[in-house]
């Protein structure tokens, strides 16, 4: 797996046991309706070019039953704050780390509750939250991100519901009463406040700063439609701006001149100024398929690439079962048989499967043996299991001091470097054929990539760099996976299996695939890259489960599920684990394309530590008779499809 996110953020002690719970009001709840106990908060990526907002797919990050609402992004991006209530009674602000997917309570201030969080202007180590007190009383208070006493902000200022700070020293805020009235406060040096003014009555909830300016956005309730309007926090002066959608009341600005709201299962729209796509609201996405309704609170990420929002949680009706013989086949793993392989695979004698190195050819003619030996017909060049590609050696050390072989574009311009610049690498590729007339030829891959990182800088004294887990693991799988469907039913689509060469470079051999494909991409239907499986991740479900990448872009993973694969959505979408191995490029090219793993960010990774010696074998084992069994449904059942706006856009030709 190639790795390039951000450096992960500290973990927060995972909460493991939830309880359910039933959403029940509250004394001093800053609330304008009553939030349903299915409410979940979503996290959607977003394209921003120039006015154009273009959602992806609603991933549920909070997957329990309580309130989880109000959802607000950390000011670096990288984290969710949140309001969750998971049944005693008691409300907190809890942190939801987008790389590591994990999530806990800030702190446990029983009597008190907290809600309404947003990162301070000026201050990184607190968030501003209502504070519902021991007494029942309501006002803005500093909660800090570490160690340190909570304190309040405006203490004459009560009961405050929501709050937005256009800078620094001034705090808008909607205050509760029969109407609910706008405020304006400042803070000051010398520590006190100057006394609130009422620039507004009946308010609705969703108070933002404008981005990048000192304005404040409300809506003005009182005859329909509602209006957004806009507040200059220095003359006071409020302008209208856009009417509401018919049963909105929740938005969230992008940049200073756009706006979402949400309109039950539609992501709407609306950018200041005139001309086309300007100046009235416009759907841009509609969530219906992802089983949820009722879109309300909405916060967008200072990057941009993120939107958080709380909908409801619709019931889904599962797939079908499948009621072919394979649906009920169980694959039995040989636990021994996993560990030589991985030690084979693995072994020190490989010197890191770097791509084009005399250990990577080690690794190669291996592959060939037992793809052979498990029944595979050659898929390869010229009747054989090799689909050989060209390389050129290295002309120096990278950055890191390594050196690496590059990629050509052609056997001719191969043919054209001097004989000592000239280098190969290969796929490994073997087929089961389709046994249905009608369904042979659509043609199913499983891949895992076989190269890894080479030898690198000594730790401990060792500096090979073994890649037990990556990813000898995933190739271990496609050999058992092979193994076990030559045992039992015959798949009725046909199955073709690549181990694949030059993943940490860059995606050599997919890239090669692509252009010279050994079957037909207009038949494939599906890819399942297997990537890095040699240990349980307990926020995946612990010993025995995966995750799938991008499982809610395409119907896949519900196919899976709903047929007993123990299977999950990738808890870390902060990682971007969707677009870092393989399974990428075909999805680029429309193939329904994902990578199942289930490595938890825990243990070794790119380093000599990831040895044969520290694999769960009997993990490894049981993930891959789940996933021999998906192979079989996915070669005999339906063909998996994107969502709408689930598959990733192609890149660009260079």
């Amino acid at each position: 797996m190639r790795y390039h996110a951000a450096p992960a953020l500290p973990t927060a002690l995972l909460i493991a046991a939830l309880t359910p719970f039933a959403a029940q009001a509250q004394r001093g709840v800053p609330r304008t309706n009553t939030p349903s106990p299915d409410a979940e908060v979503y996290l959607v990526p977003l394209t921003v070019r120039g006015d154009s907002v273009r959602p992806g797919v609603p991933a549920n990050l909070t997957r329990r039953a309580g309130y989880d609402n109000q959802p607000v992004f950390a000011s670096n991006s990288r984290a969710v704050f949140y309001t969750a209530n998971l049944g005693d009674g008691h409300t907190d602000i809890w942190r939801l780390d987008l790389s590591t997917g994990l999530s806990a309570p800030l702190r446990r201030t029983q009597p008190e509750s907290e809600y309404s969080a947003a990162p301070i202007l000026g201050d990184t180590a607190a968030l501003a939250v209502i504070r519902v007190e021991a007494d029942s009383t309501q006002r803005l208070w500093r909660l800090p991100l570490g160690s340190g006493a909570p304190s309040v902000i405006l203490p004459d200022l009560k009961p405050v519901g929501y709050f937005a700070q256009p800078d620094d020293s001034t705090w808008v805020t909607f205050v509760l009463g029969s109407p609910a009235t706008l405020q304006v406060t400042r803070t000051q040096r010398t520590g006190g406040t100057t006394p609130s003014r009422i620039l507004a009555r009946d308010i609705g909830r969703s108070l933002h700063r404008i981005p990048g300016t000192r304005f404040v956005s409300f809506v003005q309730k009182g005859a329909q439609p509602w209006h957004v309007m806009r507040l200059d926090v220095n003359s006071n002066r409020i302008d209208t701006l856009v009417a509401l959608p018919e049963g909105t009341e929740d938005v969230t600005w992008v940049d200073s001149t756009t706006l979402l709201t949400g309109q039950n299962t539609k992501l709407m729209q609306w950018t200041m100024g005139s001309g086309t796509a300007r100046g009235t609201w416009r759907e841009i996405g509609d969530f219906g398929f992802a089983h949820l309704a009722r879109i309300s609170r909405l916060a967008v990420s200072p990057n941009r690439q993120w939107l958080a929002m709380v909908a409801e949680s619709q019931p889904r009706t599962a797939a079908a079962a499948s009621r072919s013989a394979a649906a009920t086949w169980l694959d039995r793993i040989d636990t021994a048989r996993v560990r030589r392989a991985i030690s084979i695979l693995a072994a020190d004698s490989m010197e890191g499967r770097l791509t084009g190195s005399p250990g990577m050819e080690r690794a190669a003619r291996w592959l060939e043996q037992e793809y052979r030996a498990v029944g595979l017909a050659p898929a390869g060049d010229s009747g054989g299991y090799r689909q050989h590609i060209p390389l050129r050696a290295a002309q120096g050390p990278n950055a890191t001091g390594r050196t690496r072989p590059a990629p050509v574009e052609s056997w001719a311009a191969w043919n054209a470097l001097p004989a000592e610049q000239r280098l190969r690498t290969q796929n490994i590729a073997g087929v089961i054929r389709g046994s249905d007339p009608a369904l042979r030829n659509e043609v199913v891959l499983v891949t895992a990539h076989y190269d890894h990182i080479g030898i690198g800088r000594a730790v401990d004294g060792d500096s090979i760099n073994n890649g037990a887990d990556d990813d000898a693991s995933g190739n271990v799988a496609l050999l058992e996976i092979a193994r076990a469907l030559q045992n039992g039913p015959r798949p009725k689509r046909t199955i073709l299996f690549i181990s694949i060469t030059g993943e940490e470079m860059g995606g050599i051999g997919t890239r090669w695939y692509l252009q010279h494909p050994l079957l037909p991409l207009e038949q494939t239907v599906v890819d399942l890259n297997i990537e890095m499986i040699a240990h349980p991740d307990s926020i995946a479900g612990g010993f025995g489960r995966a995750w799938l990448t991008g499982y809610e872009r395409s119907t896949l993973g519900d196919l899976l599920t709903d047929n007993g694969i123990p299977l999950m959505p990738d808890p870390r979408p902060g990682q971007s684990f969707f677009t870092r191995s393989d399974n990428a490029a075909f999805a680029r090219i429309g193939i329904p394309a994902h990578s199942l793993s289930s490595f938890n960010l825990a243990t070794p990774y790119h380093h000599p530590k990831d040895e044969a010696g520290t694999v769960n074998v009997s993990h490894m084992a049981q993930v891959i008779s789940a996933t021999a069994k998906a192979v079989r449904l996915l070669a005999d059942g339906d063909k998996p499809a994107w969502h709408p706006g689930g598959r990733p856009e192609a890149r660009p030709a260079r």
